[in-house]
């Protein structure tokens, strides 16, 4: 071989060689920064009133809270921080925050009146959160938030910390920096943001080619899959179950009229709770059922993903509804109906057309729920395989704590699988409910193979209660 193939062999071989070493390298930094990450989202306090961000975002329940959720809370907990510090006392509504889960946010600046929210997931954010470029995307760089305005400066999430730490973590009120709280270095931002990343789904489904083994299901699939009339026509705003619109790819706003519900709960235990405009800072006069409300905002709020929708109720920014069956059924409203999302027909031209009204009969309600709960388990089951399938690397209490996760996972998946009035796959329900008592078992032994052969076990059973919810003949 003459010296100059043998040269060209080995710069070759160099180039593949650096190139392996180089992602190697990459994956066991950006590994490192979710860790790092993770720490500071479950114990930073950021020098401030004893929150961290699981305060609001727990990990045992989807990274959000719920009512149901918070009445499991002790009074010590840093949550009710509102209930026990006079300083603080306007930094929550708690009444509110007991019986509704609502977080007080100054969205439109501190001052003006805060308005009250539901606390988003963080999950699947690596697939939802890049904003319509010609509208929202001229504003913000990242659609955060219920009202896509949800991180300050550049509207980012590698911002989002600072706006998080600055309204729910101040000693006092003044929310003095370097007083009342600290603000996240570069690289603490980096790794929280990496660590948010890193949660839940990183890719969309594909519902082109999914089908499903009960027919309920498949039927919901298919009403909710379609931009046609006559169907639920959720595929317009949730393209693959996701936050992303059909026609743009991206995150969009829009004004659907769920802050115009009339007898909204919320509403009704507090008069005057302030009306929330949605996205933006722009004083309106016209907002509410009756157009004779102050707010501020262009009344739009951004799309949210529905994979993991049936087990992080209640719906929608003011947690007006508690299942996914109402959420479904809010689209036959009137609010909705009359919603500028809905293109309503004009009041004063007979002749007129509402292009995006829905009309689901009750069983296509259902059906609908039911394919949105069988997606729901789907990634719960996935979620919780993964967070099992490399245990053997960690040490006991990392073991015990992913383990923990997983656990949470695969009740969740049980639980919505059951929640609806009918179970369309009780088969997969009781595999579920095998491998949960062989991962309860394994989280309580004292061996280390003895526990992962029991969570072996309970990653094949929850496949299978997986394979069991799709159509293998199609699939």
């Amino acid at each position: 071989m003459n010296k100059i193939k043998t040269t060209a062999i080995f710069f070759i071989i160099s180039l593949f060689l650096t190139k392996t070493a180089y992602v190697e390298s990459a994956e066991v930094i950006l590994s490192e920064q979710i860790a790092k990450g993770k720490d500071l989202f479950v114990n930073e306090t950021f020098a401030g009133n004893g929150r961290t961000c699981s305060t609001c975002h727990r990990l045992d329940n989807n990274h959000t809270i719920d009512p149901k959720y918070i009445t499991q809370l002790p009074d010590s907990d840093p949550l009710f921080i509102a209930e026990t510090n006079p300083d603080l006392a306007e930094l929550e509504r708690p009444k509110l925050l007991r019986q509704f889960g609502l977080i007080l946010a100054n969205v439109d600046g501190f001052d003006k009146p805060g308005v009250l929210r539901g606390v988003p997931h963080l999950l699947g954010l690596k697939a939802s959160i890049t904003p319509e470029e010609e509208f929202e995307g001229t504003v913000v760089k990242h659609a955060l938030g219920w009202s896509a305005d949800g991180s300050p400066n550049d509207g980012s999430l590698h911002q989002f910390t600072v706006g998080a730490i600055t309204q729910h973590f101040p000693k006092t009120l003044n929310r003095k920096v370097g007083i009342d709280f600290r603000l996240p270095t570069d690289d603490e931002s980096k790794a929280l943001e990496a660590y948010m990343l890193s949660l839940g789904r990183s890719e969309e489904l594909d519902l082109d080619s999914m089908f499903f083994s009960s027919p309920i299901v498949q039927k919901g699939r298919e009403l909710f899959h379609s931009k046609e009339p006559g169907t639920g026509q959720c595929k317009g705003c949730h393209l693959n179950g996701g936050a992303n619109s059909s026609s743009s790819l991206q995150n969009g706003n829009r004004d659907t009229g769920v802050e115009n519900m009339p007898d909204s709960p919320l509403k009704l235990v507090w008069k005057s709770v302030p009306h929330d405009g949605g996205f933006g800072q722009e004083k309106q006069n016209e907002c509410g059922w009756f157009k004779n409300q102050p707010c501020y905002g262009n009344y739009e709020f951004n799309m949210t993903t529905v994979v993991e929708a049936a087990d992080t109720p209640p719906f929608f920014h003011n947690n007006s509804v508690s299942t996914i069956e109402e959420a479904v059924a809010f689209y036959n409203s009137n609010a909705f109906h009359q919603s500028p999302g809905a293109n309503p027909a004009d009041p004063s031209d007979p002749d007129s057309v509402c292009e995006r009204c829905i009309h689901l009969e009750p069983t296509q309600v259902t059906a609908i729920a039911l394919f949105l709960r069988t997606i729901n388990a789907m990634e719960n089951i996935r979620s919780s395989n993964a967070l099992e399938l490399h245990l053997e690397q960690l040490t006991k209490k990392e073991r015990q704590e992913q383990l923990a996760l997983a656990i949470a996972e695969t009740t969740d998946a049980i639980e919505v699988l059951e929640g609806g009035a009918i179970i369309p796959n009780p088969e997969s329900v009781k595999l579920l409910r095998k491998a949960l008592k062989y991962e309860e078992i394994a989280l309580n032994s004292r061996y280390k193979i003895e526990a992962l052969k029991l969570i072996t076990q309970a990653i094949a059973f929850k496949s299978q209660a997986n394979d069991l919810l799709l159509d293998s003949s199609k699939n």
